[in-house]
């Protein structure tokens, strides 16, 4: 699989060139992320879907499965550029959809303030 991949201290960005997205290749993805983010502090990963058409059910099932993994580590999956028929394919799964990478990185910096300042008010 294709991919770039851009890690920062709050994020990883992933950006693949797929034009469609198979159970293979998603157990690869989701492989491939769980090994890059056990090493690092962070767990939140934006998926790039810009080039990303078709994406069949297997796949589905193995990205919320990704999704729900990384909330439990206290992160998100955030899906940016998503095609509008993918929106509802992930209805109600620990996934997050935005129409811009900007607009995920943000996403992820609003999370991480609002743990940062929930987890003050408990102490």
């Amino acid at each position: 699989m294709n991919f770039s991949l851009d890690k920062t201290e709050h994020y990883t960005l992933l950006k693949t060139n797929l034009k469609s997205l198979d159970q293979n290749q998603a157990e690869e993805l989701t492989a491939m992320v769980k090994q890059v983010l056990e090493k690092e502090a962070c767990k939140y990963l934006i998926l790039n879907f810009e080039t990303v058409l078709e994406c069949n059910a297997a796949a589905v099932r193995e990205l919320i499965t990704l999704g729900i993994y990384l909330n439990q580590q206290g992160g998100l999956l955030i899906i940016s550029n998503p095609h509008g028929q993918f929106t509802r394919l992930f209805d109600k799964a620990e996934i997050i959809f935005v129409p811009s990478d900007t607009e995920a990185i943000d996403y992820v910096f609003m999370d991480q303030l609002e743990k940062l300042i929930s987890d003050s008010e408990e102490e």
